[in-house]
């Protein structure tokens, strides 16, 4: 009977100490991905705020400059636009910079959960919050362009900058949708190809942290 139990106790302390080795080797490697998926969001988010500071100081230029009310009108709402893209990625850029060191491995771990699904709804939803206004605004602004000469407006640079023809409005306009559709398939590519394998991995440290127990 002691010699079973013996046996048993033994099997049960190798089991323990496999989990245990194979929960420190997905550590470890969940912190290498961890980090650069990290780096990753902070240098999109900044490459996104400085785009649209950018992008605030042309359409406010724009606004002053063009007559036309249509395309004035759609500058004010793009700055409106880039405004909140600041505000959407500063948010994930303190989000994403958040650490809390003093927490267990398991709390860590699902403090790290909540911050990749919060990048994955991000990613998912740019359709909605990101491609489709800039979309719609870049839409009324084209539309909006007239005949300078009806508003007695000389602006060399603005004029051959600017489509004013019907042919160059719908040739940008085909570009546009384009763009904003290859935007979209990136971000829900990042989602999958870079947000959801480290959730998986997160999951997976998870359950082999409850087995060990």
């Amino acid at each position: 009977m002691l010699e079973q139990e013996l046996k048993n106790i033994w099997k049960n302390s190798s089991k323990t100490a496999q989990i245990s080795i194979e929960t420190d080797r997905l550590v470890e490697e969940f912190d290498t991905k961890m980090t650069y998926i990290q780096k990753k969001i902070r240098n999109r988010d900044v490459r996104e705020i400085c785009a649209s500071v950018i992008g605030i100081l042309i359409f406010s230029f724009f606004a002053y400059e063009i007559p036309f009310p249509i395309t004035k009108f759609s500058c004010f709402l793009s700055i409106l636009w880039f405004v909140y893209v600041i505000y959407k990625f500063r948010k994930s850029n303190q989000q994403n910079s958040s650490e809390k060191f003093s927490l267990s491995l398991k709390e860590q771990l699902a403090h790290k959960k909540q911050l990749l699904q919060q990048q994955e709804k991000l990613l998912y939803s740019a359709a909605y919050w990101y491609a489709g206004p800039s979309f719609i605004t870049n839409f009324i602004f084209i539309i909006g362009l007239e005949n300078p000469a009806d508003y007695n407006w000389k602006n060399l640079f603005a004029e051959n900058l600017l489509p004013l023809t019907a042919t160059d409005k719908t040739g940008i306009l085909i570009g546009l949708a384009f763009f904003y559709l290859f935007s979209i398939w990136i971000n829900r590519r990042a989602a999958r190809k870079d947000v959801q394998p480290i959730l998986k991995n997160i999951e997976v440290i998870q359950q082999q942290l409850n087995n060990s127990n």
